[in-house]
């Protein structure tokens, strides 16, 4: 796949600059990892703390052990089976691995995104990828370029369009602590495809080794305008109903009648599709975000495979 545009990003690659690439989960901020000079680029672009660490994305399962001391063989097993896909491992890195990839941590996140026109890209460029999402820090992850294009309209940052993220929310990271698999992100991946592959893991919603994996900070992935986060919708729409010069916006998968008049209503298709929620949540709170709305009151979903991972989205971008 030579095409123009990807010839395009490798240049801008070869020559230590930063291009957005789209992966099935969300769009990158990409740079060759072994520049220095363009991975702090990234961290300029997005204003992001230097100590919050970037996934590397590869093409292979051998590039990946081209970067690490060794892989548990429970670790391997998952790659085995999701890669190329939204999973991140989070392994002890080795002398190749720069620590400016690496927020000082002793550990690197790896994984093979699943999207044609970046593993081609790192097929070309021939060197890994340092990529956190397209966005500023603490912003709503972008699922399509023209996001990664109203973020950096005044950076000049060349987008490789690879269309709209076919998952929509970051990759679940995983690793490997005393003799069983830890999941530190949940993320595209859910719980229970992990525990069908390999039996149970461990899941804490907090984390002790917040620097070592992204997308940790309690306030992530929010919009400008204050969401509030429901499992009572209508008596959290009552209470937005008394406060009559506040513009509200309802997002919902419950059919509700008699909104006040301050209130817009806007559906998720669906309580139960968690895959088409999860594909649209990003786009849909941009979206709404652009409306100039005084506040997002949204309704929980059932805490349960995807949903639990768009719960905690939503609850790091939560006002609560």
């Amino acid at each position: 796949m030579h095409t123009p545009e990807i010839q395009i990003a490798k240049l801008y690659l070869e020559n230590e600059d930063v291009v957005a690439i789209p992966t099935e989960t969300v769009y990158g901020l990409a740079a060759n990892m072994y520049s220095e000079k363009a991975v702090e680029k990234i961290y300029q672009l997005k204003k992001r703390p230097r100590n919050s660490p970037l996934i590397v994305h590869v093409e292979s399962i051998a590039q990946c052990e081209q970067l690490v001391n060794e892989i548990p063989m429970p670790l391997l097993t998952l790659m085995e089976h999701f890669w190329p896909g939204p999973l991140t491992v989070l392994l002890p890195k080795n002398e190749r691995v720069p620590q400016w990839i690496t927020g000082e941590s002793p550990f690197v996140g790896l994984r093979m995104p699943n999207h044609p026109l970046t593993l081609d890209l790192i097929h070309q460029c021939g060197f890994p990828l340092a990529a956190p999402s397209a966005n500023p820090f603490s912003r709503i992850s972008p699922t399509t370029a023209a996001m990664v294009e109203h973020y950096f309209k005044e950076d000049d940052v060349f987008v490789l369009d690879g269309g709209p993220c076919v998952s929509g929310l970051e990759s679940t990271i995983v690793g490997y602590e005393n003799n069983r698999v830890k999941v530190y992100r949940l993320g595209s991946l859910s719980l229970e495809a992990i525990t069908e592959v390999i039996g149970d893991v461990s899941y804490e919603g907090k984390s002790d080794k917040i620097f070592f994996t992204p997308g940790r900070y309690p306030k992530h992935y929010a919009p400008n305008t204050p969401v509030f986060l429901t499992e009572n919708i209508k008596e959290t729409i009552q209470t937005f109903g008394l406060y009559k010069s506040q513009k509200i916006a309802v997002l919902t998968h419950s059919r509700i009648e008699n909104l006040p008049e301050n209130c817009s209503l806007f559906n998720w298709e669906s309580s139960t599709d968690f895959e088409n929620a999860a594909q649209k949540l990003y786009a849909k709170l941009f979206a709404i975000d652009q409306m100039q709305f005084d506040g997002m009151v949204i309704e929980k979903f059932p805490d349960e495979g995807l949903g639990k991972t768009i719960n905690d989205r939503l609850q790091r971008a939560s006002n609560q």
